[in-house]
């Protein structure tokens, strides 16, 4: 180590006899010496150190790709659960059947009159041969079925109005088994909605014709009045018509006195009382 000092000095142009001469003696040769070591060792240090390893060029592993990361399983949104909508009221499906047109019960209907009974057979004799026309034919015959209707024999004409009174005989029976058998307050419903629609027809707000309400057949008869019964025993004997016998006798019941007025104030009570009790036995039973 120590020659390798003197090599480095005697670079510098330095010279063991040129510092003797400028007067270093042995001991200061040994302490520069010294001085010089140290360095020297630190760069020997340095050069022992090995080199750094090279960086590989595989990819390092980190702990995240080592060990891939379970992925957090999607919770489920939470959807706010639809509140049904509200149903048609009472008050809606009221007004739905009332304002309906088609008919929410419906007796069974009338028996033909006998004319009716004769033009539908005369329509069934030519019905065969009409065949794409029967349009056009139909109103032939009904436009000369009245004029047939009148050349026909009295003899073919009480057929036909036989026919008819035993249609209407079993008509009867029919209505009266289909009111015994009917819910009333359907029946109540079905007066309603021809009362509307008989309004809206007065009102010309629809078209059509008015309708009858449902009575029934089986319920007791209402009370005449005492004005009634005054009437049903004046007008036999009077002349002239209806409307005018009809104003006559009012007037003349307006003038009545109390007295003359008591038996059919009688006859209408009795009336009455029994229509009551007949009433009250009927609701009961049905």
């Amino acid at each position: 180590m120590l020659s390798r000092a003197l090599v480095s000095l005697s670079r510098v142009g330095l010279s063991r006899s040129s510092l003797a001469v400028r007067g270093f003696g042995a001991s200061a040769l040994i302490n520069k010496t010294a001085s010089v070591k140290a360095p020297v060792k630190a760069a020997a240090a340095v050069k022992a150190k090995k080199p750094a390893a090279k960086k590989s060029d595989k990819p390092k592993r980190t702990a995240a790709a080592s060990k891939p990361k379970r992925a957090a399983a999607a919770k489920p949104k939470r959807v706010a659960a639809k509140k049904p909508k509200a149903g048609p009221t009472k008050k809606d499906v009221h007004e739905k059947v009332i304002n309906s047109k088609k008919p929410i019960v419906a007796p069974p209907k009338q028996a033909p009159a006998a004319y009716s009974l004769f033009v539908r057979d005369t329509w069934k004799d030519v019905r065969r041969d009409a065949g794409e026309d029967q349009p056009a034919v139909f109103a032939a015959v009904s436009r000369e079925a009245a004029g047939a209707w009148r050349a026909l024999s009295d003899a073919k004409k009480q057929a036909y109005r036989k026919q008819h009174d035993d249609l209407r005989a079993q008509h009867a029976q029919d209505v009266r088994k289909w009111w015994a058998a009917v819910d009333r307050t359907q029946v109540a419903l079905e007066n309603q909605r021809r009362r509307r629609h008989n309004r809206r027809v007065a009102q010309e707000l629809v078209a059509g014709s008015r309708l009858p309400l449902l009575k029934d057949p089986l319920a007791p008869k209402r009370p005449l009045s005492a004005f009634v019964f005054f009437m049903k025993e004046r007008i036999t004997g009077s002349t002239g018509s209806v409307k005018d016998a009809s104003r006559a006798l009012g007037a003349e019941w307006r003038s009545l006195p109390e007295s003359a007025r008591a038996p059919y104030v009688a006859a209408a009570q009795a009336e009455a009382g029994a229509y009551k009790a007949a009433a009250a036995k009927y609701a009961s039973s049905n």
